[in-house]
C-alpha cells in the first residue's frame, strides 16, 4: 500500500498530472488493503486449517493476482515480471488467501534480491505440472543464497531489517496444504523458489 500510495503521489505531482496512472495506483491500494484484511482474518486458522476454507482453485489465477498486486513494487526496483503458465493445469484445493500471501512474499523477496545487481532485473514466474503436483516457480537474477537450507528457519534472515519469519510462515502454509516449499541456486546467478501443491482435491473442498 505504501509503494502504491507513493506512486500515486508521483503521478499526481507530475506536470501535467497523470490521472489515469494515479487511478490505477489507487485501485492497487484498495486491492492491497482488502488483501491485508483477508490475511488477518485467515491467519487465525493457519494452524488448524479447516477444510471449509479450501476451494478448488486455478493456481495460475492466484499467481496473476499476486503479480498484479506487486506491479508498483517491481517498478520501484526497475524490474520486469514475466509469467509462463502451462496449459490445462488441474485445480488445487487451497486456502486462496494464504497461498496468495505466500506468492506475494516470494515475489517481494525476488525483487529485493535484485536490488543491487547491475544486470537486467527480470523475475520469472512459472506455473506447471510435475507428477501429482502443480508447481509454482519464482526465479530471480539476484546474488543467490549463501544458506539455502537455513532460510526457512524461524528468525534466520539475510535482510538488514528482516525478522526472519516470512519464509518460515510460508513453509508452514505449504506444509499445512500437504505441499513443499524449497529453494535452489540458479546457474550462473540467482535463486529459484519452488512451491509445489498436490492437486488431488480435498474431500470437502468446493469447486470454484
Amino acid at each position: 500500500m505504501l509503494t502504491s500510495s507513493n506512486a500515486c503521489r508521483r503521478w499526481l505531482t507530475t506536470n501535467p498530472p497523470n490521472i489515469e496512472r494515479a487511478l490505477l495506483s489507487i485501485e492497487r491500494i484498495t486491492r492491497a488493503a482488502n488483501t491485508a484484511r483477508d490475511v488477518v482474518n485467515h491467519i487465525r486458522v493457519l494452524s488448524r486449517q479447516p477444510a471449509e476454507t479450501r476451494d478448488l482453485t486455478a493456481l495460475a489465477g492466484l499467481v496473476e493476482d499476486a503479480r498484479d498486486l506487486m506491479v508498483d513494487e517491481a517498478s520501484r526496483y526497475s524490474a520486469q515480471m514475466e509469467l509462463e503458465v502451462e496449459a490445462d493445469l488441474p485445480r488445487v484445493a487451497v486456502d486462496r488467501i494464504q497461498i496468495r500471501q505466500v506468492l506475494i512474499n516470494l515475489i517481494r523477496n525476488g525483487l529485493e534480491a535484485m536490488e543491487f545487481v547491475a544486470r537486467s532485473r527480470i523475475l520469472r514466474l512459472s506455473v506447471g505440472r510435475s507428477d501429482d503436483t502443480v508447481q509454482i516457480a519464482v526465479s530471480d537474477r539476484g546474488i543467490g543464497l549463501e544458506f539455502p537450507d537455513k532460510i526457512f528457519e524461524p528468525f534466520f534472515t539475510t535482510k538488514f531489517q528482516g525478522m526472519g519469519m516470512g519464509l518460515a510462515i510460508c513453509r508452514t502454509i505449504a506444509d499445512a496444504h500437504g505441499g513443499r516449499l524449497f529453494a535452489k541456486q540458479n546457474e550462473p546467478h540467482g535463486t529459484t523458489f519452488v512451491f509445489a501443491l498436490p492437486f488431488e482435491p480435498a474431500s470437502l473442498a468446493r469447486s470454484v
